[in-house]
C-alpha cells in the first residue's frame, strides 16, 4: 500500500485530501451541533458517512487520510466528541476511506458508476463490508481502554455506517462518477502505474477480500453475540466473566483477520 505515502508527492493528491477531510468535517459537524446524539459525546446520527465511500472511489489513498482527518476534525475536535475514544475512531476512519477502493481495484473490473444493477450490487457490498470493518476497531479499542462496552457501539457504528452510506452515496456516484472521470479526478489518473480496475483478477485478492468481509462482518456480529453471552459457555466455559476477556480475544482474532486480508489485497 505504497500509494497511501507516495500520494504526497502529488499535488492533486494533496488537493484531492483536503477536498475528502474539508467535505467530510463539515456534515460531521453540521450533524453533531444537532441534537440527534445517540450517545452523548460518543456517536451520533451520522449522514456524513455517506462521504467515504464515495471520496475513496474517487481520490483513493487520499481520501483514507481525508476520512481520518476529517473526523478527527469535524466530529471530535470541532463536535465536542474528543475522548480516548478518537484514536480508535481515527484508526477505523483511515480504513473507511481505505478498504472500498482497495477492494475494488483489485478485485472488481466494472466500474462504480452505479448506473447498472451489477456495479450498483458490487458497491453495496463494499459498502456492507467497509461499515463491518469499522463497527469492529473501533469499539474494539474502546472496549480496550475500558471508554465504552463493545457491544451497544459496534451495533450502533454498523448500522449508522450502513445506512447512511448505502443509501446516499450510490446517489452520489451515480451523479458525480462520470464526470470525474472525463475530467481525469480519478486517483489513477494522477497516480500512474496503479489501475482503477484490475485487467486479471488474481486469486490472492480475492482471498483478502473475503477475509477482509469476514473479518468486518462476521466477526463484529460474532463479537456482538460474545458481548451478549451468546455461545459462552461453549466458547470459553460457563464462568467466564462476558466483559473483557472473552469479547477482548474474539474481536482480536477478527481484528488479526482483518490485517491478514488487508495485506493480501496490498501485494501486487
Amino acid at each position: 500500500m505504497k500509494e497511501l505515502f507516495t500520494m504526497w508527492r502529488h499535488t492533486q493528491m494533496i488537493t484531492a485530501f483536503i477536498v475528502s477531510a474539508g467535505l467530510y468535517a463539515a456534515l460531521l459537524f453540521v450533524f453533531a451541533t444537532l441534537p440527534i446524539w445517540i450517545i452523548p459525546g460518543v456517536t451520533a446520527v451520522r449522514p456524513g458517512n455517506a462521504i467515504p465511500p464515495f471520496t475513496s472511489l474517487l481520490f483513493g489513498p487520499a481520501a483514507a487520510w481525508g476520512s481520518a482527518v476529517g473526523n478527527l476534525i469535524g466530529f471530535d475536535i470541532l463536535g465536542g466528541a474528543l475522548t480516548i475514544g478518537s484514536i480508535g475512531g481515527f484508526v477505523g476512519n483511515f480504513f473507511l476511506g481505505l478498504v472500498p477502493y482497495k477492494i475494488w481495484h483489485r478485485v472488481f473490473r466494472e466500474e462504480p458508476h452505479c448506473r447498472t444493477l451489477s456495479s450498483l450490487l458490487k458497491f453495496e457490498f463494499v459498502i456492507l463490508t467497509h461499515a463491518g470493518v469499522v463497527a469492529l476497531i473501533i469499539p474494539l479499542w474502546t472496549e480496550l481502554v475500558g471508554f465504552v462496552p463493545f457491544t451497544p457501539l459496534a451495533f450502533i457504528i454498523f448500522f449508522n455506517e450502513l445506512i447512511s452510506a448505502g443509501i446516499i452515496s450510490p446517489i452520489l456516484m451515480a451523479l458525480v462518477y462520470p464526470r470525474a472521470k472525463r475530467a481525469g479526478w480519478l486517483w489513477t489518473d494522477v497516480m500512474k502505474g496503479y489501475q482503477y480496475t484490475p485487467t486479471e483478477r488474481k486469486s490472492i485478492h480475492v482471498l483478502g477480500t473475503v477475509l477482509v468481509f469476514v473479518a468486518g462482518v462476521i466477526g463484529t456480529w460474532v463479537t456482538i453475540l460474545v458481548g451478549l453471552g451468546v455461545g459462552q459457555a461453549l466458547f470459553f466455559g460457563p464462568d467466564v466473566n462476558i466483559v473483557g476477556a472473552p469479547l477482548l480475544v474474539t474481536g482480536g482474532v477478527f481484528f488479526l483477520l482483518f490485517l491478514v486480508g488487508m495485506a493480501l489485497l496490498a501485494k501486487d
